[in-house]
């Protein structure tokens, strides 16, 4: 029986020379770095949830 795909939608980022090398420590401590993407861009998108989710307020101009 195959494994189900947990993760199918990919996407394509790009990281400053910086950000590079601070990932590329991460994996020399053995941690997972895509989970450690994935993990943090969950904690943003629950912390940022009201923001996404409430409605646009439309600007009403009597003029």
């Amino acid at each position: 029986m195959p494994r189900p795909i947990k993760y199918n939608k990919p996407r394509t980022i790009k990281f400053s020379e910086v950000q590079d090398n601070t990932l590329n420590k991460l994996a020399s401590f053995n941690i997972n770095v895509a989970e450690f993407i994935r993990q943090a861009i969950s904690e943003k998108l629950q912390r940022e949830k009201i923001e996404i989710i409430k409605p646009k307020e439309k600007n009403i101009c009597p003029f």
